[in-house]
């Protein structure tokens, strides 16, 4: 996250740099937080700790989405958690067929930090998605509206290099004014607010008290974290089939 951060504040003070394009590495856009060293190194945390480690990510979806710079999303393989509330914070978000969205973590009674998904899709959908913690296609995304475009594998980066062409022919000094105005007709109907609630809904999932989690770490301590996250799966079973 601090790399990634870093590369944005970078990209945002380049004058050379007319657009941003983030993507993944090894295949996967990010399959999000790394939820065993986020257990090892908080499980028993005050709410604070929890807090501060969240927030960084917060910070930097929310930087992209005020950047005055295009930002476009580069998507292959997984985009999950933490990493797909990132990408929808970007102004475009260019995806391989291949590509697979989510938010799991819901499964593992978790909450999403950066609640973003309800402002791009529409209830039922958002709800579908939210309160499953199922994974979807690129094609599905797609038609939920959480896509700019789908592009076969082998033509992404073609794809992306087209669009960032397109958007570095404009004029930042009025584009940007483009960007703002979007943006701020849905922080006048409470973006901002909800993403605040958001954050507080993810606090509280991770500090009550919850017999699923007092089992998992239960699990996770005497068996590991990988037997504690297939005991979780099992929960699950012969239900995406």
């Amino acid at each position: 996250m601090g790399a990634l951060t870093a590369q944005v504040e970078r990209a945002e003070t380049d004058a050379s740099v007319r657009v941003i394009a983030v993507s993944g590495a090894g295949g996967n856009f990010s399959a999000g937080y790394d939820l065993t060293g986020f257990f090892e190194n908080y499980e028993g945390a005050s709410p604070q700790a929890i807090r501060d480690a969240i927030s960084a990510g917060n910070e930097l979806a929310l930087r992209i989405w005020q950047l005055r710079k295009p930002v476009i999303a580069e998507i292959e393989g997984y985009c999950l958690g933490g990493a797909f509330e990132i990408a929808m914070a970007c102004d475009f978000v260019m995806a391989s067929s291949s590509a697979k969205f989510g938010e799991p973590e819901i499964r593992l009674a978790d909450a999403p930090p950066f609640l973003i998904s309800p402002w791009i899709m529409n209830m039922r959908a958002a709800k579908d998605l939210l309160l499953t913690g199922d994974v979807i296609d690129a094609q599905r995304a797609d038609r939920l509206g959480l896509l700019t475009s789908v592009s076969e594998p082998a033509e992404l980066g073609a794809s992306v290099e087209k669009m960032a062409r397109k958007l570095a022919g404009f004029a930042q000094e009025t584009w940007h004014l483009n960007k703002s105005a979007v943006n701020r007709t849905y922080e006048i109907m409470g973006f901002r607010s909800a993403i605040e609630m958001g954050m507080d809904m993810f606090m509280a999932a991770n500090t009550n008290p919850s017999a699923f989690k007092t089992e998992f770490v239960v699990r996770a301590k005497r068996d590991g974290f990988s037997s504690a996250l297939k005991w979780a799966a099992s929960r699950y079973e012969g239900a995406d089939d």
